[in-house]
């Protein structure tokens, strides 16, 4: 009855066009994992999240998901090769290129939803 260990924790990201942001997700890595009619789960080397057919601007406006990788600059060059200002009708792109903030290496991409991923480098 003490056993408080975590197993895992996952967000609930927003999507205007469920769809579109799907085939985004999968684009990029992640795989669908399990399905419903008004959410998937998405995941990658066992980390992962919810997508939710659901929208509210000011939500997804405020929705930042910090994604920890070895390497940033493979992960901007893998976003650059996908170009998704063109696959997605400049609905996500990429925001930054890898730079030093709060003492480590990162970039920034959002989503077709504009929700804001940060990707930094684990030393």
């Amino acid at each position: 009855m003490n056993n408080l260990q975590i197993k895992n924790v996952m967000a609930f990201v927003p999507a205007v066009d469920f769809q579109l942001s799907s085939v985004f997700y999968e684009d990029i890595g992640f795989t669908k994992a399990i399905a419903t009619a008004k959410s998937a789960q998405f995941v990658m080397q066992d980390y992962g999240f919810w997508l939710q057919d659901y929208y509210v601007d000011a939500w997804a406006a405020n929705t930042m998901l910090c994604l920890y990788v070895e390497d940033v600059h493979a992960w901007a060059l893998h976003l650059d090769r996908l170009d998704l200002p063109k696959r997605y009708g400049g609905t996500a792109k990429v925001l930054s290129v890898p730079h030093i903030q709060e003492e480590g290496l990162m970039m920034q991409f959002c989503d077709p939803a504009g929700v804001l991923w940060h990707v930094r480098e684990m030393t």
